[in-house]
């Protein structure tokens, strides 16, 4: 299966994701990129950033705000923010880009995993959060594990022992039992770390490795004010909250 970068939330922030693919091409490097949705949304580079992804062997699964930017679904569903920066990026997506978010899967199985935005159930918009949640989805899960995005926070979660607490991940996570993991925000993290947050998938040692690299949040976020983003979305980069 080889070494697999696992990306999610990149929302429109091309400093952060080239600082993730360069970090990961320098650890160890990997063979695809499989994103787990909203490419888009947010941040003030959506149609550079589906450009640079498609550069690579990619795999990805659309997200609420990919959904929302290629006019696939009612921005009445997202909070004004949110909607105002969907609008925001489909005058900017080209017919190319457009096209490509409009085509993207809301699921993907790739054996033994399912790829997803939010959850088994609930591809675009269950947020998994809980060791509940993710026994919960491990019931709607046709593979052994699943791999989402969609809360922003790193974490690796069982999916049949809600016993057990959610784990923050800091290294490396062996695929033992069913395991419900999320490699975090690449471009607006939510766990107080402002960091771009992205995992390496080494499938033929059978681990996940988590990383976080550093990128100029303040000139990203400069960027999202003078281009007409919602102020607020500029300074959550900042608390990384």
């Amino acid at each position: 299966m080889g070494r697999s970068l696992l990306l999610a939330d990149v929302h429109a922030n091309l400093r952060a994701l080239d600082a993730v693919l360069q970090d990961a091409g320098l650890g160890g490097g990997f063979d695809s990129v499989w994103v787990l949705g909203d490419v888009v949304g947010y941040g003030p580079e959506p149609d550079e950033c589906v450009a640079r992804l498609r550069e690579y062997p990619l795999v990805c699964v659309a997200g609420n705000h990919d959904l929302g930017a290629a006019g696939s679904i009612d921005l009445r569903r997202f909070n004004p923010d949110a909607a105002a920066a969907c609008l925001w990026s489909r005058r900017r997506l080209s017919a190319s880009s457009l096209l490509f978010l409009r085509e993207l899967p809301l699921e993907l199985r790739v054996p033994p995993f399912l790829l997803v935005h939010g959850s088994p159930r609930d591809p675009v918009w269950e947020y998994v959060t809980s060791s509940e949640d993710a026994v919960r989805a491990g019931s709607f899960c046709v593979e052994t594990h699943c791999l989402a995005g969609h809360t922003h926070l790193p974490r690796v979660l069982d999916m049949v022992a809600d016993s057990v607490p959610p784990r923050i991940p800091e290294a490396g996570v062996g695929l033992a039992g069913r395991l419900f993991i999320n490699p975090g925000a690449v471009g607006q993290p939510r766990d107080g770390d402002p960091r771009a947050a992205y995992a390496v998938l080494d499938g033929d040692a059978g681990v996940v490795s988590f990383h976080r690299v550093a990128y100029d949040v303040r000139r990203t976020a400069d960027d999202m004010v003078r281009g007409g983003l919602p102020v607020a979305l500029a300074w959550r980069l900042h608390t990384g909250c």
